[in-house]
């Protein structure tokens, strides 16, 4: 399973940078022809808001493999391995809950908002929010597996190093 979830990782670190790549390269490029041949694309805009977007939902995904996303280890610090086992597996499940009312709210805007012939569309871009959720979703069940077997198996995984401690 831990291969599994390398390679998918793998995959969206190479499209993170190749989104971000895409962003900052229209950006630049449409600001120096701006200025410089006072040409402006209209595309622009949509291209770097849409790029964005991916890369905000792209980049959850890939925190949520990496184990990096954001928390508040207050409590869990002061808990035996075993016990911050547990409630990994707790705020997974918690995670789990919140991301598919998220993804649930997605596919109401998806199915009130009319679709627009622009390439990039508001209709088009909320698409995101589920693909990048199924994802979060994706590493979260795999990283959940993976510790209610160490639960199972009475023993502790290896911690990663905390920094700021």
């Amino acid at each position: 399973m831990r291969l599994v979830d390398t390679w998918v990782g793998r995959v969206e670190q190479a499209l993170l940078v190749a989104l971000l790549a895409i962003v900052v390269l229209t950006a630049a490029s449409h600001a120096l022809l701006d200025r410089f041949a006072h040409i402006r694309i209209e595309s622009k805009d949509q291209i770097v808001r849409a790029g964005t977007f991916a890369i905000a939902m792209l980049g959850a995904a890939f925190a949520t493999h990496q184990g990096r996303h954001l928390s508040m280890d207050l409590i869990s610090r002061r808990l035996s391995p075993r016990a911050r086992l547990f409630l990994k597996v707790v705020l997974a499940l918690f995670t789990i809950a919140i991301v598919v009312l998220v993804m649930r709210s997605a596919f109401h805007l998806i199915a009130r908002e009319k679709p627009e012939e622009h390439l990039l569309s508001t209709h088009r871009l909320a698409y995101l929010i589920p693909i990048g959720g199924a994802q979060i979703i994706f590493h979260t069940v795999l990283h959940t597996i993976i510790d209610i077997d160490y639960l199972l198996r009475r023993k502790t995984p290896p911690e990663r190093m905390r920094s700021a401690h």
